[in-house]
């Protein structure tokens, strides 16, 4: 498994390579910026447990050549929250990734509009579960001295994982300034703590978010 992982990052870094020096006159450069504005991952309830509304913080850049290329980053954290209904507590799952990955661009020459695809690679993450709410409900809680609360980290080393995208964009006039909106997944994997006692399977991550942003085009 660890080689063919290693030989899907040498591969991805090689697209990226001839993304760059494969570009060509035609269409125009753009810079895109990104912001979350809604998760749609939610954990699955059990008797006993109500979901509230999950939260996504993150933002993405994304760098388009004139050949319609691009190479974007994606930072984000996303909080998955479960109510316990008998202690009136919460549990909280929080994942955090990073992405780097490429895209492509479908569009007018002047991009009036456009279709961007892009499929990447987490290069860095973490996922917790949080029982800060919940004193002595497992026997794997650490302290926090800074923040004097209680955490469960279930999973936290990175393993690997991939994430895809699409985003429309549209271009007020010629202004160069477009509207863009999005989606986006990711899928992680993470190692299990060589220390861990729990037998909850925390190792495979996922999160789904809508995200709005806006282009300069020039």
């Amino acid at each position: 498994m660890q080689y063919i992982q290693d030989n899907v990052k040498k591969i991805f870094v090689y697209l990226i390579v001839m993304m760059l020096i494969g570009c060509s006159n035609g269409n125009k450069n753009q810079i895109q910026v990104h912001t979350s504005i809604h998760e749609l991952s939610v954990n699955k309830e059990s008797d006993g447990y109500t979901n509230k509304p999950s939260k996504s913080s993150g933002y993405g850049l994304r760098y388009i050549l004139q050949n319609q290329w691009g190479v974007g980053f994606y930072s984000n954290e996303t909080t998955r929250t479960q109510s316990v209904d008998k202690l009136s507590k919460e549990i909280y799952d929080i994942e955090k990734n990073n992405v780097v990955d490429v895209s492509y661009t479908f569009g007018t020459k002047n991009l009036d509009y456009y279709l961007s695809l892009g499929y990447g690679l987490v290069i860095s993450g973490s996922r917790t579960l949080d029982y800060s709410q919940i004193t002595g409900l497992s026997a794997e809680i650490h302290k926090r001295p800074k923040l004097s609360e209680e955490v469960l980290t279930l999973s936290t080393a990175k393993r690997g994982g991939t994430s895809t995208m699409y985003d429309f964009g549209y271009q007020f006039g010629s202004s160069g300034i477009a509207l863009n909106f999005g989606y986006r997944k990711q899928n992680a994997k993470y190692d299990q703590p060589a220390n861990s006692i729990s037998t909850s399977n925390f190792t495979t991550g996922y999160n789904s978010q809508y995200l709005i942003g806006l282009s300069l085009i020039y």
